[in-house]
């Protein structure tokens, strides 16, 4: 059977067809979270180049009955292959996703279609699926031009082993290969988003994620667009190099197809982009040429890093720059708030505190929203240590909204080797159960499971919403009321008494700090 017809499947960025929204009584605000389809219509524009009939369907567009929407669409459409590619390869949620209710699906109504699994799963764990019976065949790590490659392959009757991998049954055995494919940015098509139906791009345009910080505060009418792929550093907890390839080396666009690539979405109507990278720049140079060109060009729109911006490459020429050509938000990857812990501990290798410091008060400067993030609960982090990161955010006020995130140890990180070997973390199926990082998976000799809950729950409403000003600001930034923040507030509280029903306080790390493991016997209950 020859291969014509491909429909591209986007997996939900959340599991699940329905849930419980804390802010009214929708389904799950969680079920509605979208980011743009990168990588999926980057494939679907090789494809097309190579003759194939092209589809998409994302179910992240889909709140109720995402399953019959999608049999809905695979039978009006009648594909000879059905392909799973992640929206973004290394954007954390859904990640391990094996696609099985919707190759079950494809397969009872086209029983001879074709099933190829890419994605986080694949990657993590290649063969599997293909063993397990859920797929026919699997690709791991970035699949731009892997997709068409194995069509091609098949179409010619040709076994796919000379395609990086790709895992597949070769007679009654699994073939499994452990190369990554490579890609060459510079070779990437743009992502061809004339795909998409005019009620697929309605969807991108009214699926936001409201109370996120990633929210498009300046227009609904935004797109996410990619100018690079992996990093140089390899932190202990981030998945980037086992996702896309420990030796795949950073890259970047050049920048001209990226400028090329922002002129197409802005005349097709897009008035808002967010650049949503591994890491979107490792120099100042590399910023102002982006920069520079913006302005040659005369583009001119609000934009922000929606994964958060690299700071070492930061000073404040590069964030004047920046914010001349409208980006107006800036989500600050602080990590810790302590330079030993920073380096040695985490791997930010080329930041400090004191320069960390600067770009605060530069950004407040130049009037941007400030987002801080940071990190908690990493082995070999002291109390003291972790106390730094509280007084770093207590002492700058200028920081619009600080989040805090429980480490959490992905498939392949050096985090997860590390508690594993340690003897820390017993039972990895918990990874796959604990989303958000709203729990801490292990414990460490300097504290707890419920201290690192403390500071997600309570030291992050104390820090962040202690005024009706600060309220305010932050409901305006993200899209919602201030009833539906004080019911997000409430609901954060809610899932720490989910996990910790018996605690009875107190109710701040600060007031904690003092008293190491008061209650070093108290689980967490994890369904």
């Amino acid at each position: 059977m020859k291969i014509f017809k491909v429909l591209i499947v986007v997996p939900p960025l959340v599991n699940g067809d329905k849930g419980t929204d804390p802010m009214s009584n929708r389904p799950d605000i969680e079920s509605y979270r979208l980011v743009s389809p990168i990588e999926p219509l980057t494939v679907a524009a090789d494809l097309r180049t190579r003759g194939y009939q092209v589809d998409l369907c994302d179910l992240g567009l889909y709140v109720d009955s995402r399953f019959n929407s999608f049999t809905n669409e695979l039978i009006a459409f009648r594909p000879d292959a059905v392909v799973l590619v992640q929206s973004i390869l290394t954007f954390a949620t859904a990640q391990d996703w094996n696609g099985s209710p919707v190759f079950k699906i494809a397969k009872q109504n086209i029983p001879n279609v074709v099933t190829i699994l890419s994605g986080g799963h694949a990657t993590n764990y290649p063969g599997h699926a293909v063993r397990d019976g859920i797929c026919d065949y699997s690709i791991r790590g970035e699949v731009d031009f892997a997709v068409g490659d194995l069509l091609c392959a098949l179409n010619n009757a040709k076994e796919p082993s000379s395609i990086h991998g790709v895992s597949y049954h070769r007679g009654t055995e699994v073939e499994v290969s452990l190369d990554y494919p490579s890609v060459d940015l510079s070779k990437l098509p743009v992502p061809a988003y004339e795909v998409l139906t005019v009620e697929q791009r309605k969807g991108y345009e009214t699926i936001l994620e409201y109370g996120k910080i990633r929210f498009p505060e300046k227009s609904v009418r935004y797109r996410d667009i990619m100018t690079s792929r992996s990093c140089p550093l390899r932190c202990a907890y981030c998945s980037v190099a086992p996702l896309r390839g420990s030796k795949q080396k950073y890259r970047r666009k050049p920048l001209e197809l990226v400028l090329d690539e922002i002129e197409i979405a802005l005349d097709s109507g897009i008035e808002e982009i967010h650049f949503f990278d591994d890491l979107f720049a490792e120099s100042e140079e590399q910023i102002l040429k982006f920069t520079n060109e913006l302005v040659k060009r005369n583009l001119r729109f609000p934009w922000f890093v929606a994964q958060g911006i690299p700071l070492w490459p930061l000073s404040e020429t590069v964030i004047d720059a920046m914010c001349s050509t409208g980006m107006y938000r800036l989500i600050c990857p602080l990590e810790s708030g302590n330079d030993r812990v920073l380096k040695r501990i985490i791997g930010k290798k080329f930041s400090t505190i004191a320069h960390h410091h600067d770009v605060l008060n530069w950004a407040r400067k130049s009037d941007l929203e400030i987002i801080g993030m940071y990190v908690v609960g990493m082995p070999g982090e002291s109390r003291e240590e972790l106390f730094d990161t509280i007084n770093f955010a207590d002492s700058h006020s200028e920081i619009d909204y600080s989040v805090f995130s429980i480490a959490t140890p992905m498939v392949g990180t050096r985090l997860m080797k590390q508690v594993i070997s340690s003897g820390q973390l017993k039972d990895t199926g918990k990874i796959n159960r604990i989303i958000k990082r709203t729990v801490a998976l292990y414990r460490t000799e300097a504290f707890s499971e419920y201290e690192l809950g403390i500071i997600r729950a309570f030291d992050w409403d104390r820090l962040n919403f202690a005024t009706l000003e600060r309220q305010t600001k932050y409901a305006s930034m993200v899209g919602i009321t201030l009833e539906q923040l004080t019911q997000l507030r409430r609901h954060a509280q809610d899932t720490f008494y989910s996990f910790f029903p018996d605690f009875e306080g107190p109710f701040s790390f600060k007031e904690l700090y003092s008293e190491p493991n008061m209650y070093q016997a108290l689980e967490p209950k994890i369904a």
